[in-house]
């Protein structure tokens, strides 16, 4: 009877040291200024720490990745797929990127493809692509995002 007993609790307990599975997520901060804000950038730049624009943005894995990147868009319509900005060149990067790890930074450089713009949103991206390509990952490549609706102005 004791050795059922201890095979049973064995058998519960195999997974107790592993703690809980961790979800992947990213949440996106109260970004500055506040929305219906007009931003003004450099020469089609935010520039990074300037004070214009911060983001704090948290993502966590729920597995691991030997390459990760954290793509930030200010979007400019609610398809989340039209956008007018680019975290370039603050573009937090990590190698590897561990199941269960969190980290939370703040995105403060933009480069802007067009102005005026009027920001819908922001969308930020954790992924594992590692090609150069800036436009927005597929879902295979995406391990997190969330989307934040928030009213800018660029000017």
């Amino acid at each position: 009877m004791r050795s059922l007993f201890a095979l049973l609790l064995a058998a519960v307990c195999s997974s107790c040291s592993e703690g809980p599975t961790p979800v992947a997520s990213i949440v996106i901060g109260q970004p500055s200024p506040p929305a219906g804000s007009v931003i003004r950038p450099t020469n089609s730049f935010i520039v990074r720490e300037s004070g214009t624009l911060s983001i704090p943005i948290t993502a966590t894995s729920d597995r691991e990745v030997d390459w990760a990147a954290l793509y930030v868009y200010l979007l400019s319509s609610d398809s989340g797929r039209d956008y007018c900005g680019q975290n370039l060149p603050d573009t937090p990067t990590w190698g590897p990127f561990r199941k269960g790890q969190s980290v939370t930074v703040t995105i403060s450089g933009f480069q802007v493809g067009r102005m005026p713009c009027q920001v819908t949103g922001i969308r930020a991206m954790l992924h594992t692509r590692n090609s150069g390509l800036l436009t927005p990952p597929t879902a295979s490549e995406t391990v997190a995002e969330a989307t934040m609706a928030i009213a800018y102005s660029l000017q």
